[in-house]
C-alpha cells in the first residue's frame, strides 16, 4: 500500500482560509468600485477607459474572486470546468466584446450592457479557475494552459492597434481606438507572464513538511531548510530498487 499523503497543518489550513478569505473580500471591494461606482460612467466616453476597464476586471478581479471561492467549489464543480472550457470562454467573451455591433448597442443600452458585463464576468470567471484549483490541473499543465490561452486575444488588439479606420460609431477617435488595441495586446501578454510567475514562484516554494514514501522523518540536516520542494525527492528510492538490498562496492587495486 502506498503512503497516504501527511494532512497540513490546522495553522496552515487556518493561513489558507485567511488567504481565501482576503481574496474574496478585495475581489468583492474592486468589483464593485469597478462597475457600480461613476467610474463606470466615466469609462463610457473613451475607448480607452472601457477597454481598461474591462482588462482590470479580467487580470485583476476575477482573479482574486475565483481564488476566494475555490474552497466552495472544489470538487463540486470540476467534471465540466475544464480548461478546454476556460479557453473557449475567455475568447469567446474577448472577440464578443469587440465586436462593432456590440460596442455600439451597448453604448446605447444600458441594460444591454448590464448582460454583457455580466457575460464578460463569467466568462473569466471560467477562463481562471482551472488556475486558482488546488485539485485540478499540475503547475506545469497551468503554465501551459497560459500560454496556449494567452495567444488569441492578441488578435483583437493587432488588429484595432494597427488599423487606419474606425470600426465604431460610439467611439470616432482613432488615436483612442489604437491606444485601446495597445492596452488589450499588453494585458493579455502580462496575464501570461504574470500568472506563470506566480505558478514558478509556488512550485518552486519549499513545503514546510516534504513529503515522504513511508512514516519515517526525514534526516535533519540533509538540506537546507529553503530548499526547494522537487529537491527532496532526489533522496527518494528508485522504484526498481526500492525491495532490493544495496550491496557494497569493491575498489579494485
Amino acid at each position: 500500500m502506498g503512503a497516504t499523503r501527511r494532512p497540513r497543518p490546522l495553522s496552515q489550513n487556518r493561513l489558507m482560509a485567511r488567504r481565501h478569505r482576503a481574496a474574496l473580500y478585495a475581489g468583492s471591494l474592486l468589483a464593485c468600485a469597478a462597475l457600480l461606482s461613476p467610474l463606470s460612467q466615466v469609462a463610457d466616453g473613451r475607448l480607452t477607459l472601457h477597454m481598461l476597464e474591462e482588462m482590470f476586471v479580467l487580470v485583476v478581479v476575477i482573479p482574486l474572486l475565483a481564488y476566494g471561492v475555490s474552497p466552495l467549489l472544489s470538487g463540486r464543480a470540476a467534471s465540466w470546468l475544464q480548461p478546454i472550457v476556460g479557453m473557449l470562454a475567455l475568447n469567446a467573451v474577448l472577440f464578443g466584446s469587440q465586436l462593432p455591433a456590440v460596442v455600439d448597442l451597448a453604448s446605447r443600452d444600458v441594460v444591454f450592457r448590464e448582460a454583457a458585463q455580466a457575460v464578460f464576468l463569467v466568462g473569466a470567471f471560467f477562463f481562471w479557475w482551472p488556475v486558482v484549483r488546488h485539485d485540478g490541473l499540475t503547475p506545469i499543465a497551468k503554465i501551459g494552459y497560459l500560454m496556449v490561452a494567452g495567444v488569441p486575444p492578441t488578435i483583437p488588439g493587432i488588429t484595432l492597434a494597427l488599423s487606419h479606420h474606425l470600426f465604431y460609431h460610439a467611439y470616432r477617435s482613432l488615436e483612442d481606438q489604437q491606444a485601446a488595441g495597445l492596452l488589450l495586446f499588453g494585458t493579455a501578454k502580462f496575464a501570461l507572464v504574470a500568472g506563470t510567475f506566480v505558478l514558478l514562484w509556488r512550485l518552486l516554494t519549499p513545503q514546510p513538511e516534504p513529503p515522504d514514501r513511508d512514516d519515517r522523518r526525514s534526516p535533519a540536516g540533509d538540506h537546507p531548510p529553503a530548499a526547494p520542494a522537487w529537491l527532496w525527492r532526489l533522496d527518494e528510492e528508485l522504484p526498481v530498487e526500492a525491495g532490493r538490498p544495496r550491496l557494497p562496492v569493491g575498489t579494485g587495486h
